[in-house]
């Protein structure tokens, strides 16, 4: 496990490759595990997190045969962020990760997500159904939704956060008071502390590797030294739009690839109804419920058994 005490990030870990990927709109970053020439594998993050994520996971990936690009969804870790004045809508990521495999040559590839990642995997692999030979979500499935007769009043709330955003960008460009990165950290373990209590708690391993890619040192001009979160606060912002229910269940039923769901005992899936529905429209999908909470990929207690689950998935021929 990392050293606690550290005062220097390590964002591209033992065994693994740094990579940048130009797509037409933005520069996304990445780390990637195994060889190219393997088995095509996306591997994507939760909201909040980075490709650190499957620091546990992605090289178990590569030893079993595939090449794995965990990429930074965009604002996050150190991909570019939406252009200022626009807000992030969920579904734009389906179109960077469709970005990202045209640009590594790819035509059909197995999709792992988490958590926002496994929001994500599930739309694309239900859009674009050709293009996925195997989908795994782990602790999540589908979006969070917004039901039709609330569908202004969450526009409202994006909208107001936005004008917010947009009066104090300008504020910081005219001079009015400096611009600074948001709450600052005394030392990397003081910013793990926080991210343990976040959403999606995880315990202090966890929270060191997410650190490795989500922190920044504070520039030497300001006075207070430390870290920062370097991803783009605009993440935090209401959704403008969501899906709702039945246009889930939509997207359930056009995925075609043979799907694995891993639900956590302790994971942010518990007492939703609608997830155990969204499971059946599946055409070929399996579940496993695992120990651990909502990182349990991440987690050293719970991360073996849970890469063993997914890998014991993947090996396995489809059924006719």
């Amino acid at each position: 496990m990392l050293d606690q005490e550290q005062q220097k990030l390590n964002p591209v870990p033992e065994g693994a490759t740094s990579l940048v990927l130009d797509l037409p709109h933005l520069q996304m970053a990445a780390l990637t595990w195994g060889n190219p020439d393997d088995r095509p594998l996306m591997a994507l993050h939760g909201w909040l997190d980075n490709a650190m994520t499957f620091v546990h996971l992605a090289p178990e990936l590569a030893r079993a045969g595939y090449y794995v690009v965990a990429p930074d969804f965009a604002g996050h870790g150190f991909s570019d962020w939406r252009p200022a004045g626009q807000a992030y809508l969920l579904m734009e990521n389906c179109f960077d990760i469709q970005a990202a495999a045209l640009a590594l040559g790819w035509t059909q590839f197995t999709l792992v997500g988490h958590s926002m990642g496994a929001g994500v995997a599930s739309l694309l692999a239900g859009a674009h159904p050709d293009a996925i030979d195997k989908l795994v979500m782990i602790d999540g499935l589908g979006t969070l939704t917004t039901p039709d007769e609330e569908a202004a009043s969450q526009l409202g709330r994006a909208l107001g956060r936005w004008i917010g955003h947009q009066q104090k960008r300008q504020e910081q460009l005219s001079g009015t008071f400096p611009l600074l990165p948001g709450k600052i950290y005394s030392s990397i373990r003081e910013a793990a502390e926080a991210r343990m209590k976040g959403v999606g708690a995880v315990d202090m391993g966890a929270a060191l590797q997410l650190c490795q890619r989500a922190l920044k040192r504070v520039d030497a001009e300001h006075q207070a030294g430390g870290w920062y979160w370097q991803s783009d606060s605009r993440l935090r912002h209401p959704s403008p739009w969501r899906l709702t229910e039945t246009q889930n269940e939509s997207f359930m039923r056009a995925i075609q690839a043979p799907a694995l769901m891993i639900e956590a005992e302790e994971g942010l899936l518990i007492e939703r109804p609608e997830i155990e529905t969204r499971f059946q429209l599946l055409s070929q999908g399996q579940k496993r419920v695992l120990a651990g909470g909502h990182h349990l990929h991440l987690e050293e207690a719970t991360a073996a058994e849970t890469a063993s689950a997914v890998i014991e998935f993947l090996a396995a021929e489809p059924h006719e």
